[in-house]
């Protein structure tokens, strides 16, 4: 009899401790955080730079979410717009074949400006004729004129383009607060514009300097180029100065980093405001609309400078 009692209190300990194991397993399986998947960790990966770009008037369409590196966990959302798509995708192929292999975008997240933040309008318009340019104001009106099938400014939708504009200055600051604010991340920042793009970029690079977070800034077609600035790449000594580049507020003036690459190719009448410019591009808009959409023989060194700048920021 004893022993059927030793029996029957082993076999209660061992229901006992049965359950307490289960139990234990229960509550640690609660209370343990399941690993994020693999793909959710790299989703909240911070870069060390973030590509802010503005694209130009008008490209509304062709918005393909894009990763620029198979070792990077971003996709962009598509509004970087074709001219700098095609930028980045060249300096991802270039920074490759200049450095063994290695991705220059794989620390490189894009954020291209949404409409909420950047309508970036293009409007049909009327504009005056200008024979000859003989004071800064004909000059400007002799540019739209002659960049009439790249541009298309007029009087009867200026408002909507002005608006734009308005938009897209405020918009800057409003989507890098945002994006900091969601993620959680700071890294530096890389401004970029295409045409009506740059305008909205421009006044924001002292900002970001003051926070300590403007790795740089590369610009295309920039109607506020200033006058044989020597940043300006493509066009000889810097160019005669864009549209917008007589105003006090321009490329040189606004500077926020010596950090800055400004393409203008040579017959851009937008950031060229040369009589020679103007005249050889009549007719066909010269070259405002090709940038990284047909080979030029600037854009490795417009790309090797972008390159540089995030370098700077990574390998620091």
């Amino acid at each position: 009899m004893l022993i059927d009692v030793l029996k029957s209190h082993a076999s209660w300990r061992l229901r006992v401790s049965a359950l307490v194991i289960a139990f234990v397993a229960a509550v640690t399986a609660v209370l343990t955080p399941i690993a994020p998947a693999p793909q959710a960790e790299a989703q909240h990966r911070c870069p060390a730079v973030a590509f802010v770009a503005a694209r130009g008037s008008g490209q509304n369409d062709q918005i393909y979410r894009t990763r620029y590196s198979s070792q990077a966990p971003w996709v962009s959302n598509g509004w970087e717009g074709q001219t700098i798509r095609a930028f980045l995708h060249h300096a991802e192929g270039r920074y490759r074949a200049t450095h063994g292999g290695n991705s220059l975008m794989k620390d490189v997240e894009v954020l291209g400006l949404e409409p909420r933040y950047y309508p970036a309008v293009y409007p049909e318009y009327e504009v005056p004729n200008v024979i000859a340019p003989s004071t800064a104001l004909q000059a400007l009106g002799l540019a739209v004129q002659y960049s009439m099938p790249v541009l298309r400014m007029a009087v009867r939708a200026g408002n909507e383009f002005l608006d734009s504009v308005q938009i897209g200055r405020t918009g800057v600051m409003a989507m890098i607060n945002n994006y900091e604010r969601s993620t959680g991340c700071r890294p530096k920042y890389i401004l970029s514009g295409y045409s009506q793009g740059t305008m909205i970029m421009l006044e924001h690079e002292r900002e970001l300097a003051r926070r300590g977070q403007l790795a740089g800034v590369v610009y295309f077609g920039s109607p506020n180029t200033a006058p044989w600035d020597p940043a300006t790449v493509g066009v000889a000594g810097g160019g005669a100065g864009g549209m917008l580049g007589f105003l006090p507020f321009n490329m040189k003036s606004a500077a926020g980093t010596r950090n800055r690459v400004n393409y203008c190719l040579p017959l851009d009448g937008v950031c060229d405001l040369s009589i020679q410019t103007l005249r050889a591009s009549q007719g066909n808009g010269g070259n405002h609309g090709r940038y990284y959409i047909w080979p030029s023989r600037w854009d490795n060194q417009v790309s090797d400078t972008f390159g540089r700048f995030v370098d700077q920021v990574r390998y620091r």
